[in-house]
Formats: C-alpha cells, sequence, structure tokens
C-alpha cells in the first residue's frame, strides 16, 4: 500500500492538507491503481453489510453468522466481535450514539441496539413480520434509526427509549411508512436535507419521503411519495402491475450522493439508474409524442472538434463491425461534449436499437425525441423514433407515426429500410401483438432517469449496492453476479475497468467517506479492502489470484454476458475470455 500517498490524505480530516491535494491524488491514474490490499477474516458465513464510520478508522461487518465485527481496517485489524443473537442472517449494521453502539437488522425481522464495548444487546425491536433488509440513521439525530422491512413498512425507533411490542393485531404505533403489497428493499437518508428519506421497493419505483409530513402510526397506506422515480420502460412494460410487484424489478439499493441532489438505484433483474431528486423531466407519454411536427426551426448543425470528430469516426468504425457496446461508449463520451449535435444523438440511437439490451430501446426513443426537437426537420431522428417505438412493442403508434413520416418526407414504399419496418410493423399487428399497457396511471408523473449504467448482473440476491466514489463522485461502483465490481464513469456511462472482488459474487460495495479505498464483500466470508498500490507487481496481495482488467474486448465480453444473463433472469454464467472478432457492415452517419 503506498502509506505516504495515503497518509497525506488522512490529513484532509486534520486540516493539515488542502483539497487541491486530496483532489490532485484521485487523478484518474491514481484511480487505475487501485487493487486488493488486505482480506480480512473473522466471519462464519457471508457478509452481506459494510458500514463505514464518520471519520473512515472503523468499519463495521454484519453477517449470515449473525455476528457483527468492528474492524480498523488501515491497520487490517479485528477490534471485536459483537455476537448479535439474531436468529438468522444480519443484512444491516449501522452506527449509533457517537459511533459507541450499533443498530442491526436481520432475516429474524428483528431490530436490535448493541452496545460496542460490552459486546452486548442493549434493545430488541420486534415489530417487523418479515425480514429486515435494511436500516439508516439520520445524520443530526443520532438517537433515531429507521428500519426497512419486506413486510412493507419502514419503522422509526429512538434508541433512548424502551420498547415493548404490542401484542395486539394493529401492532406497533411506530409505522412511519407503509406501501401496499410490495416489500420494502432498502432505505437511506438524505445527507444534506435530513428530512428526506428515499425507499426502494420490489415495485419498480423509487420514493423519496418527507419525515416531516409523516406521521407514526399502526400501519395505515401512506400517502403518495413526494417524488417517484422509474426508468421510462418500465411504464410501459407489457406486463400486469400485480405480477410485477412480485416478480419484477425490485430496488435492491438506493442512495442519495453526498450533496444529497442525485438518487442512485440498483435494480434486481434490471440496470443501474441515476435521477435527479428535483428533476422535473417525466417519463415520455408516447402517444403525445407520436406526432411529427411539421413546422420549426432547426438549430443548426453542430461542430465537432477534431478529437470529438475522431471519437466519432472510431465509433463508426465499432458499429460497422457490430461492436455496438464499445460503439454507445464512444458516442456517449461525444455527446457528454455535445449534447446538442443530432448526429451524435442519431448515431447513439441506432448502436442502441442494435445493441438491444435491457432497455436499450426507450434509451434509443429518448434520443430520437430529443434529436427531433433539436431539429424537427430531421428524417434519421423520426425513423429512428419508429424503430423503437417498433422495438418496444408499440407497433401501432409506430404504424401511425409510420404513415406521417412517408407523407412528410415523401418516402417511396420501396425503400428498403423503410419497407423493411413497414412490413415488420404490420406483420406485428396482423399476429394480433397488443401494444403494451399501463395499469397505474400514477407513475405517469414519475420522474425518468438521467444516467443508466449496464455490464453488470444483479439477478441472485436482493442486497446488492451501488455506490458513488471519487472526491467530486465521478465514478459509479457495484457488485455483480459474475464475481466482478464494476467502475462506470458516472457522465459517460462508460464501463472503465472490473475487479474480481469474490469467488462467486459480490454484493456490497461501501467508498471510505475521505480516502481512495473501498470496503466489498459477498459470498465469501470476508471483507476485502482495496487502494491505490504500487506498480511493483511484489506488492501486491495474491496478484497472481487477481483479476483487473480495462482491455475493452473483454469487459464488452463480461457484460453482453451479463446482459444476457438480465434477459433471461438467470444471471451469470461461467465466462471464457476467448474474445472471438467480429464483423460487420452496417454503417451510419
Amino acid at each position: 500500500m503506498m502509506r505516504g500517498q495515503l497518509e497525506s490524505l488522512y490529513n484532509r480530516q486534520l486540516n493539515i492538507c488542502d483539497r487541491k491535494t486530496v483532489n490532485e491524488a484521485w487523478a484518474r491514474h491514481f484511480f487505475n491503481k487501485l487493487n486488493l490490499e488486505a482480506t480480512l477474516k473473522c466471519h462464519g458465513g457471508c457478509v452481506n453489510c459494510l458500514q463505514w464510520n464518520k471519520s473512515g478508522r472503523y468499519l463495521l461487518s454484519g453477517s449470515d453468522d449473525t455476528n457483527v465485527c468492528l474492524w480498523e481496517p488501515l491497520s487490517h485489524k479485528l477490534l471485536v466481535t459483537i455476537p448479535s443473537h439474531h436468529e438468522q442472517n444480519v443484512f444491516s449494521v449501522k452506527f449509533v450514539n457517537q459511533e459507541k453502539q450499533v443498530i442491526s437488522g436481520a432475516g429474524d425481522g428483528q431490530v436490535r441496539h448493541l452496545d460496542i464495548t460490552a459486546r452486548s444487546v442493549l434493545s430488541a425491536w420486534r415489530c417487523h413480520r418479515h425480514r429486515v433488509k435494511r436500516c439508516c440513521t439520520i445524520d443530526d439525530d443520532e438517537h433515531l434509526a429507521l428500519s426497512s422491512s419486506e413486510d412493507g413498512t419502514i419503522r422509526q425507533f429512538d434508541i433512548r427509549e424502551g420498547h415493548t411490542c404490542s401484542s395486539s393485531d394493529s401492532g406497533c404505533s411506530n409505522v412511519l411508512v407503509k406501501l401496499g403489497q410490495a416489500s420494502i428493499k432498502c432505505i437511506n437518508s438524505n445527507p444534506t436535507r435530513t428530512h428526506l428519506i428515499c425507499v426502494g421497493a420490489s415495485d419498480d419505483l423509487a420514493r423519496v419521503y418527507d419525515r416531516r409530513m409523516l406521521s407514526l402510526n399502526h400501519g395505515e397506506r401512506t400517502p403518495l411519495a413526494l417524488h417517484s422515480f422509474l426508468p421510462g420502460h418500465l411504464l410501459y412494460a407489457s406486463e400486469v402491475e400485480e405480477d410485477r410487484i412480485f416478480s419484477g424489478p425490485s430496488i435492491t439499493w438506493a442512495t442519495f450522493d453526498p450533496t444529497g441532489n442525485f438518487l442512485l438505484c440498483n435494480m434486481g433483474g434490471e440496470q443501474i439508474y441515476l435521477y435527479d431528486v428535483e428533476g422535473k423531466e417525466t417519463v415520455v407519454n408516447l402517444p403525445d409524442s407520436a406526432e411529427i411536427r411539421r413546422e420549426g426551426s432547426s438549430e443548426g448543425a453542430v461542430e465537432l472538434d477534431d478529437h470529438t470528430t475522431a471519437l466519432k469516426d472510431e465509433g463508426n468504425q465499432l458499429f460497422n463491425q457490430k461492436l455496438y457496446d464499445r460503439a454507445v461508449a464512444l458516442y456517449s463520451r461525444c455527446i457528454d461534449r455535445y449534447p446538442h449535435s443530432v448526429v451524435l444523438l442519431n448515431n447513439r440511437a441506432q448502436a442502441l436499437l442494435k445493441r438491444d439490451w435491457k432497455g436499450d430501446a426507450y434509451a434509443a426513443l429518448r434520443d430520437s425525441i430529443t434529436a427531433t426537437k433539436i431539429d424537427p426537420n430531421n428524417e434519421k431522428a423520426y425513423f429512428r423514433q419508429i424503430k423503437s417505438l417498433h422495438s418496444m412493442g408499440f407497433n401501432r403508434v409506430a404504424s401511425s407515426l409510420l404513415m406521417q413520416f412517408q407523407a412528410r418526407f415523401r418516402t417511396s414504399s420501396n425503400d428498403s429500410s423503410f419497407k423493411a419496418v413497414s412490413d415488420s410493423i404490420n406483420s406485428a399487428i396482423e399476429s394480433g401483438q397488443k401494444d403494451p399497457t399501463v395499469s397505474r396511471t400514477d407513475m405517469f408523473s414519475c420522474t425518468d432517469y438521467e444516467q443508466r449504467y449496464l455490464g453488470h448482473c444483479n439477478c441472485k440476491t436482493d442486497i446488492k449496492e451501488a455506490n458513488f466514489f471519487g472526491p467530486n463522485q465521478e465514478y459509479i461502483m457495484a457488485g455483480s453476479d459474475d464475481r466482478y465490481i464494476f467502475f462506470w464513469d458516472r457522465q459517460t456511462t462508460e464501463v472503465l475497468r472490473v475487479y474480481r472482488g469474490d469467488n462467486t459474487l459480490v454484493n456490497c460495495v461501501q467508498p471510505h467517506p475521505y480516502l481512495p479505498l473501498i470496503a466489498s464483500s459477498g459470498l465469501e466470508k470476508v471483507v476485502k479492502i482495496w487502494s491505490p498500490q504500487s506498480e511493483d507487481p511484489e506488492n501486491f496481495e495474491n496478484i497472481n489470484d487477481m483479476l483487473m482488467t480495462n482491455d475493452k474486448e473483454v469487459l464488452t465480453k463480461i457484460a453482453s454476458e451479463n446482459q444476457d444473463g438480465l434477459n433471461d433472469g438467470e444471471g451469470w454464467s461461467l465466462l471464457d475470455f476467448l474474445i472471438h472478432p467480429y464483423v460487420g457492415s452496417d454503417s451510419d452517419d
């Protein structure tokens, strides 16, 4: 480990070094040196949860063995093992009361209050009727603890008060949030506006509630959330909503960024999504959007600089080689520089449709609609829109738009591209395929995503996290069913690299509050600490057993197999790393 560099970073807490020094240490070459520093062993079962304290000196871990361990990761020391006396797996641990005590939640439906020094149980709350998946604390009130459970409730506890669970049918009067049939998987509090909490459940929706607008009760149904968030393509899913509550995507983790302005959600059987907490961009209303604008002026073509033009051209070459994932990544990097370039939006939409991963058709629809708003006269943008609608199953909407398109642009019905799409749409309609419907109209007011992150697989467990990383939260990281830890560029959404974090799968990835350190855990009975390492291989731990790659071909292979796992619902299968060459000749602008 590079002790000198990390010690200088740690001095940030002591005001010995300025922020510039810290941020310079976070340059990408520093990030690229992350590797395994230590493996901490103590638990006798899978490690399901991790929590740093505010200073970053200590780390808590909870496990299937029902013990809670307190570590000093910088020195690789186990300080104390606390028997929680839970009857089932511990899924959540949090520091409380000036970090002298711990709150734990477990599969036995209990929330327990533990004393670190005495290694004893101070209180046990048995109010929940199903597994407690996550607990959270409030930054400006160290005596409050919230717990989320698969019984569909969030309960609030004051650790200073004694509590005896009610034996009545109505239960205890400490319910803060009660959903309908959905189970609640996760909860976190906003670090800057502590009255806000985010809630992830089994019904696709991420919710933000204002605690000031809620009152404790026996479990009455909670009114609508202050904000609701949903990836737009899930609004238009073909499944019946009641079925999706139990078998559709569940939000396994939701957390705010340190500014409190953005919400990151990891969805089981789906992707990772970033939302603007105050965002006003609702999901696309398809019937209203499927109309060709007959008049309007274009903003004009955007002239790209030489570097971006070179990236675009490289993306076109990758597209022609049918390397659609890598083409999408390059177009996204270009769009990050020139978000109003219709050519780039059209190119990415086409690559997304060709790649056809979960949610890609809707993402292509968003790009094509954005392009038509910039240039109402752009023929390709409207054609991408028609193809996106058809790919999503909205054949009648696509057919209506196709007729408008032909009249507007005087397209010949004999044009090969036009004829292929037209025939496919008509065939779908004639076969009796129905357009997807929406069974819950309240979802129309949901806020759509800002960014989405693809490549990992979250199918096998319902406790997988996703977190921000970096001094300005430049990176997104998450574990995966394929035993890897993924890192994405937050702005471009490109997969930067993966690390082998476990022998089976990775659930937890928790960043240190100040340093470029990460704690991770999965199905192994250990906690792993990752830090920037010397370039000298002899300083690495178990270098021959580790896999770290930023090779684009390998990343594409891993991501593609994971997306196949998402599509069939089975998750990861063994990877072979023999990368076969791709061939093809499709082209675009």
